[in-house]
């Protein structure tokens, strides 16, 4: 057995870990005591993540099917069936639910509309008041002669995917180096399905091979009926993209940007319109290659990296305002510290680093890295950051969780980031 899936709630109260024996375990991170087992799933559990909310928790697996589970009674309080069963009609053209393992889930805003990857090469749109598929987008081109909900070869497989706002008002001209056309769109003719809060929503999905990140537009039928609206390639074009992340703005409900910490103006403020907040985009792959795109200029990369060659399984962001530390070898005294972006990276050989990013999104030309955890240690198969509930002393007190392969879980209480700019 090994651990396949791990997410922390947003008060950082409570944990859901997924396991290869279809285990799905809701338990207290004070004192690790399982509250509530979620059974229902007739096979391996590959993915599990908090509802914003913080209450309700989602499931997806090998079953083809999404659970959605109260937290508090721990009852299964809807199901989004695979195949015809996720459909609200009988037309050729139905979407319906998946038709493989589910890898990778994501949320519209508060969880009216979900949308979950699977293995064969599709990314759905659902309604989960309804439990149906309002939208089914292929994430490949179609084969020449292929046929509707035809999947993709072994080699393509997805990989993951994630949800962003778009802040800027106009999407960059489409990426017309492949014609979207060839990338089959599927959408319900159910008049009960609704979306809701999907105006100027994109899509990120990393594909399975030569380093491709598709972007969806979400906002319509129309747009996702046009197909991605670009690809991006990580520079190496040689592997699979196993991670990505958009940067978390203010308004994307991170800690707020211009919360200075009573620290004086002379010292500086924070630059609320900073690029790296509204517009990056970050992908990584199994060469362990870490590329950052401007999603208004996307044809080029804002940085790129290398740390040796353990693929990228978690990629995560966080904004810290500006504020006063301790120091580190300052006999205790207070420091001002400058707002910053932390780019957190965990990789399949174990280790968790997180490096600071200028607000232009690039890295600093002398940079330092925090390690969390060291190299060959079992590969990382969840990692959560948590925002600090309260200020202590001007402190941001940011915590962290990582989950490991073989089920260890490893909380980083405080994370000493004033280390970065000593």
């Amino acid at each position: 057995m090994h651990l396949n899936s791990f997410d922390v709630n947003n008060t950082g109260e409570l944990a859901v870990s997924a396991a290869s024996d279809q285990t799905v375990l809701l338990w207290e991170t004070r004192t690790g005591d399982i509250r509530r087992s979620f059974v229902g799933h007739v096979s391996e559990v590959y993915c599990c993540r908090f509802f914003p909310s913080g209450l309700v928790v989602v499931t997806g697996g090998a079953d083809m099917q999404l659970k959605i589970w109260s937290a508090l009674t721990g009852e299964c309080a809807a199901t989004l069936r695979p195949g015809s069963g996720g459909a609200d009609g009988t037309g050729p053209r139905e979407p319906g639910g998946h038709r493989s393992s589910v890898v990778d889930i994501d949320f519209i805003e508060r969880g009216r509309n979900i949308v979950s990857l699977d293995r064969s090469g599709w990314l759905r749109l659902w309604d989960v008041s309804t439990q149906v598929a309002i939208s089914a987008m292929s994430v490949v081109p179609d084969k020449k002669g292929g046929r509707v909900h035809t999947n993709c070869d072994i080699e393509h497989e997805p990989q993951c995917c994630a949800v962003k706002n778009r802040h800027w008002l106009s999407t960059p001209a489409p990426d017309d180096t492949e014609p979207h056309s060839s990338h089959c769109v599927l959408e319900t003719s159910s008049s009960k399905a609704t979306t809701v809060g999907v105006t100027d929503k994109l899509a990120a999905v990393g594909t399975g091979q030569g380093g491709v990140l598709c972007i969806y537009d979400l906002t319509s039928c129309d747009t996702r009926k046009a197909g991605p609206s670009h690809r991006l390639v990580l520079p190496s074009a040689s592997c699979a993209v196993t991670a990505c992340c958009f940067s978390r703005s203010p308004s994307d409900g991170n800690v707020s940007a211009d919360q200075s910490s009573n620290v004086p103006e002379s010292e500086g403020n924070v630059d609320v319109g900073a690029f790296f907040e509204e517009y990056g985009l970050l992908a990584g792959g199994a060469d362990g290659q870490v590329a950052c795109w401007d999603l208004r200029i996307p044809s080029k990369t804002v940085f790129t990296q290398s740390s040796g060659k353990s693929g990228v399984t978690h990629l995560k962001t966080y904004r810290w305002p500006a504020h006063r530390s301790h120091g580190l070898g300052n006999e205790g005294k207070l420091v001002y510290l400058p707002s910053f972006t932390g780019l957190f990276v965990a990789r399949r050989d174990g280790r968790v680093t997180l490096q600071p990013l200028s607000d232009s999104g690039s890295q600093p030309k002398a940079h330092h890295i925090l390690e969390l955890t060291g190299p060959d240690v079992d590969s990382i198969r969840g990692f959560s950051v948590l925002a600090p509930t309260i200020m202590a002393d001007d402190e941001p007190s940011v915590s962290a969780w990582s989950a490991t392969n073989s089920g260890q879980f490893f909380f980083y209480r405080r994370l000493a980031v004033e280390s970065l700019f000593v």
